[in-house]
């Protein structure tokens, strides 16, 4: 007889068994894994467009040179610069127009001075971050996020990726199955941040069409609470998550609707969480767009009598910086030692590398930093500007937006049009996995027909990705109707007008994709 195998806890065995009937994963699989030479470029022209994920690449191609020069320098010459004080002055004659860095030549004794690669080679000074990137960010939020009372180093902690720091966040201020309350439609990737270790769940509240980011959002969220205080719901809410600018709708929320929110969370003893990843993304787009308002920039207290210790603020390097894969995020909270150090007695697994904590210091303490951050928006505003022409062209409704990476588009005239193939897709479960769907004063569908038009929704996901194509479907953001996608216009131009090309074949529209390129230039 073979000797018994090892077993998997319950925890993994469940997270299996949820992927396994995730139609969303599936279509992920079909895009990032296959093979490593899946991806379209044009020595693999047949490869898949990945336009689902928000990914930022413009900062690569509309300021490549000193921007990539200083995302590309090695640990080392980081490190001497930074030591020397000249990072982000010194020059390279030879450093190319296309940005592609020749370093300058160093003695290597005169690149790292000991006590700077003493801090970096060992844990250094503290679990949440080096006194580097405190400096760093503190001077950045308060440069930058107009704070009522300014942003000190010791109210920031940072880590390797803001979803490790959601994890570590939901596990401090919740228990398992404790539930945080959110405005639908919501990023998809918090299932995953807050569900697959905390064991926090969500709490989705459908939102009237069209009343995003309005005060009868919170209105609807004060309706949810009420129906489970009626009803006596156990699930307990510990928090409520509010994303500005708001990942995938586009938009900043205005002042007023903040101020509520604050209100809110004090009335039900709540912690509002802000995710602001999008803080500098904000570019000119849809005319009627909001300025971005960061929640540091209120008086929660005065203005809306919360208590300034519910209040935590997430960033992270990943959009504003177009740098997904070096994995930094930060959280700011200024008036609660007590979360702060509960975090901090949990952080060694989430804790920045030393080589993104050097660079993310670099970026934010470089004199081009405000040329790029404007470089980018311009960058931004150009592709978005291309992107929803081409939806106009074609009758495609759409969500205006001037923040973010994507639009969200109104894909329902054409999703009716793919055959539904049910002997090869099998049955579909739900979607989103460990998320309660509240009612709302939105209503609820026919259940039936809802079914119908997921599996609609699912036939046309599949359907792009044959035709190599991937969109972020909106099930996955639960949006309240079927049939949306979020479309990523801040890819490579080339790849952006491959997409689209694919999605015109997919829905039988003629070509505009080239056409309208040339009209909106890059």
């Amino acid at each position: 007889m073979p000797p018994s195998k090892p077993q998997l806890s319950r925890r993994a065995r469940h997270q299996l068994e949820e992927s396994s009937k995730s139609p969303l994963f599936a279509a992920i699989f079909r895009t990032f894994g296959n093979q490593a030479g899946s991806f379209w470029s044009e020595t693999n022209p047949e490869g898949i467009v990945n336009a689902g994920l928000a990914e930022n690449v413009l900062s690569l191609f509309s300021y490549p040179a000193p921007f990539v020069r200083l995302k590309r320098l090695s640990y080392a010459e980081l490190d001497a610069r930074l030591a020397h004080g000249v990072l982000g002055a010194a020059r390279n004659p030879q450093d190319r127009a296309d940005g592609t860095l020749n370093p300058i030549p160093l003695p290597l004794d005169a690149r790292i001075e000991p006590h700077s690669l003493a801090q970096d080679l060992t844990y250094g000074t503290s679990i949440l971050g080096s006194d580097r990137i405190f400096r760093a960010l503190a001077s950045y939020f308060s440069a930058y996020f107009e704070p009522v009372f300014p942003v000190e180093p010791k109210h920031i902690a940072t880590s390797n990726g803001l979803s490790p720091m959601i994890e570590h966040v939901a596990a401090v201020i919740s228990d398992p199955e404790d539930a945080w309350l959110l405005p639908a439609p919501w990023y998809n990737g918090f299932v995953a941040d807050l569900t697959a270790t905390s064991q926090v769940r969500i709490a989705s509240v459908a939102i009237p069409a069209g009343k995003n980011g309005t005060l009868d959002e919170v209105e609807a969220m004060e309706a949810e609470m009420q129906r489970r205080k009626r009803e006596g719901v156990k699930q307990k809410i510990t928090a409520v998550l509010v994303t500005s600018p708001h990942n995938p709708l586009g938009f900043c929320y205005p002042r007023e609707v903040l101020i509520e929110y604050a209100r809110f969370a004090q009335k039900w003893s709540l912690w509002l969480v802000m995710d602001e990843v999008y803080a500098k993304s904000v570019y000119n787009g849809n005319p009627h767009g909001r300025p971005f308002v960061s929640i540091l920039s209120i008086d929660v207290l005065r203005e809306a009598d919360c208590d300034p210790s519910r209040v935590l603020l997430l960033y992270g390097l990943s959009k504003d910086f177009g740098a997904n894969g070096f994995r930094g995020g930060a959280l700011v909270c200024q008036y609660n030692e007590q979360f702060m150090a509960a975090l901090a007695s949990t952080a060694m697994p989430m804790r920045m590398g030393s080589p993104t904590d050097i660079l993310w210091s670099a970026l934010l303490e470089s004199p081009e930093l405000p040329d790029y951050l404007a470089m980018n928006r311009q960058a931004l505003s150009r592709a978005y500007k291309y992107v929803t022409a081409w939806l106009a062209a074609h009758d495609m409704p759409f969500t205006p937006a001037n923040a973010g990476h994507f639009v969200l588009v109104d894909f329902r005239a054409h999703i009716g049009q793919v055959r539904l193939d049910t002997e090869a897709d099998g049955s579909i479960d739900g979607p989103l996995g460990s998320v309660d769907e509240a009612d709302s004063s939105a209503g609820r569908r026919n259940d039936e027909e809802e079914a119908g038009q997921f599996e609609q929704e699912i036939a046309f996901l599949n359907k792009l990705v044959d035709a190599g194509v991937y969109l972020g479907p909106g099930f996955s953001y639960a949006c309240p109707e079927p049939g949306f996608f979020r479309l990523t216009f801040s890819i490579r131009r080339m790849e952006l007008e491959v997409a689209l090309g694919r999605i015109e074949r997919v829905c039988g529209l003629p070509e505009k994709a080239a056409e309208l390129s040339k009209e909106y230039p890059q």
